[in-house]
């Protein structure tokens, strides 16, 4: 019996270009192009081709999960690993799942057993050891991290900075990171809705310097909106921290400027643009202290202690410059 050859009818966007249409070498099907590579299929497996109908990366993969400009994570025997467009291994394919998506700071989250941890592409050596029932990317040098339904936070070398006990995931934008503990939430029209949850603000060493508010908000890199009920009334206090080595500089109430804080970490008062980090500067409520407050000092567990008054003195005049 004859063998019955493999027809592909070519679809417009869905071809190889070379001086027109080439042939579709008997493929089950022709992907649209992704990232320059066109995914191929036959018997049941998945390749990608260059733009002149090449095979790049061979046909030996069950199905693609997802890709970016650099890799493709793929499937194959039913196990997860990545490869780069060249088709050169980064990771191998050991894992139940992986989020390609999620990959940030060189790190990828992956899953075996149900366990989330991560891989660092670079080393192509798991970097934190898969621990946890859910992950999300790394930023500024930490992660949000799941167990039994609570949340906690780690940094890049798998150190738990923040215990899994909190009510959502959340991150560190400066110094600290504002946390939901107990309560409710669910999503709404402008995201997550909170209730009944009190709120703290944690630092990086994982204390919570700031604890039973009924909201906060952040209105500056390291300045916050604090909400209390006090005699059943809500009271409004305004706290900025400045953090050092030893030591968190504490001002309450103090006065401020609207504007932005640019990518540099300076004040304006106009939105610029860092054609390098191909970021605007972020607007906040209170951008620029200009005086007034209470001043305090604690230490990295929320402790009132004293410093010398001429330190105080010289954080006073930098933020006044």
């Amino acid at each position: 019996m004859a063998k019955v050859e493999k027809n592909f009818e070519v679809v417009k966007k869905y071809y190889f270009r070379k001086k027109g249409v080439l042939e579709t070498q008997g493929y089950d099907e022709i992907g649209e192009a992704y990232f320059e590579l066109y995914p191929v299929e036959l018997d049941g497996k998945l390749g990608f081709a260059d733009s002149n109908g090449e095979i790049v990366i061979p046909i030996i993969y069950d199905r693609q999960l997802h890709g970016n400009n650099e890799y493709l994570d793929l499937k194959k025997n039913n196990l997860c690993g990545l490869i780069k467009h060249d088709g050169s291994l980064v990771i191998d394919f050991c894992w139940d799942d992986m989020k390609l998506n999620d990959l940030s700071e060189d790190l990828i989250p992956v899953a075996i057993d149900k366990k989330w941890g991560f891989v660092n592409v670079k080393t192509k050596e798991t970097q934190i050891e898969p621990a946890y029932d859910k992950v999300k990317f790394f930023k500024n040098g930490f992660a949000p991290v799941c167990i039994n339904d609570k949340w906690g936070m780690i940094d890049a070398n798998g150190n738990m900075i923040a215990k899994p006990k909190y009510l959502l995931d959340s991150y560190f934008e400066g110094d600290f990171a504002i946390v939901f503990e107990g309560g409710s939430w669910e999503y709404g029209r402008g995201g997550r809705i909170i209730s009944d949850s009190n709120c703290k603000i944690v630092n990086k060493k994982g204390y919570e310097i700031v604890s039973d508010c009924s909201w906060i908000e952040r209105t500056g890199i390291n300045t916050f909106t604090l909400k209390r009920k006090e005699n059943g009334q809500t009271v409004k206090t305004v706290k900025q921290f400045i953090a050092f080595l030893d030591y968190i500089v504490v001002i309450n109430d103090g006065e401020y400027l609207k504007g932005y804080i640019t990518t540099k970490g300076k004040y304006s008062e106009k939105n610029e643009y860092d054609e390098g980090l191909k970021k605007f500067s972020v607007w906040y409520t209170n951008a620029k202290y200009v005086g007034g407050g209470t001043w305090s000092v604690i230490d990295y567990s929320g402790k009132p202690i004293e410093i010398p008054a001429y330190k105080l003195k010289e954080v006073k005049e930098s933020l006044l410059a």
